[in-house]
């Protein structure tokens, strides 16, 4: 690549970066409550850092800025990862059953799956039922080791462990406490005939800002070369970090595709 012109060389790290990276309006949701992007899959990322950690063996500065100028060229600074890439990070633990319809790797499903068919509303109700109840058997034993630690005696000269101090920096106690109160939101209205829309996209969107903080947080051990999630997990009783993570995923996408189910006016 170096023996290439400096015009071919902006044309080749263009095209390999927008085969990499997309527009989070693409794909990506969006947290209202947030006022922002939810990065599930990995991001956001930034133009300038992974073309030089690409291609700076081979292509000189100068060459570098102008295939990010031209990436950048309708000003989008920020951007997620695409479902093929290299970046896109799969949610572990979210096996795709038999039959299901998958994003074209043919091993994990996306959290909402634009191109697959919506199922009858009833379906997707059930489904979505299904879905809290797995998310619920993973947070509650937390919240009870939470309730259990509020109760009992301090001990002298003992202060918080260090894994407990790292947990709720990813996810704090009122947050998970918070997660609670959306699965028992979003479950009361699937027992009603037409659902309160609005109650049912605040708590899933508690759902997706959990699953972000958590992946972050996965995340920043990997990059720093930390394998204490599964142990840090178990003390709080969730024996897989993924698997939390995967589960709130799966219930926030359960209940996209119900809203998606939908036909009645509101």
């Amino acid at each position: 690549m170096s023996a290439m012109s400096s015009q071919e060389q902006v044309a080749i790290m263009v095209e390999w970066f927008n085969q990499q990276f997309e527009d989070p309006q693409n794909e990506t949701p969006y947290n209202k409550d947030l006022g922002g992007y939810v990065y599930l899959w990995g991001g956001p990322f930034d133009a300038s850092d992974q073309i030089q950690a690409e291609f700076s063996d081979a292509v000189d500065f100068d060459t570098m800025m102008l295939a990010v100028d031209r990436v950048q060229g309708d000003g989008t600074l920020e951007w997620a990862p695409t479902t093929g890439g290299d970046f896109y990070e799969h949610p572990e633990d979210d096996r795709v059953e038999a039959g299901e319809i998958v994003d074209g790797d043919g091993e994990w499903s996306p959290i909402i799956p634009d191109q697959a068919p919506v199922p009858p509303e009833p379906e997707a109700r059930a489904e979505v039922i299904r879905r809290l109840d797995e998310l619920e058997a993973i947070v509650q034993p937390l919240l009870d080791k939470f309730e259990a630690e509020a109760q009992a005696p301090p001990m002298m000269g003992h202060n918080n462990p260090p894994e407990e101090l790292e947990i709720v920096q990813a996810v704090s106690r009122d947050e998970w406490r918070q997660v609670k109160a959306a699965i028992d939101e979003i479950r009361q209205q699937t027992q009603v005939e037409e659902p309160d829309i609005g109650s049912v996209e605040q708590s899933n969107n508690r759902l997706l800002a959990a699953a972000t903080a958590l992946a972050g947080w996965i995340q920043n051990r990997v990059n720093a070369a930390i394998d204490a999630g599964a142990a840090i997990g178990v003390a709080y009783g969730i024996a897989n970090l993924e698997a939390a993570r995967a589960a709130l995923i799966g219930a926030a996408q359960a209940v996209q595709t119900w809203l998606a189910s939908m036909h009645w006016p509101f």
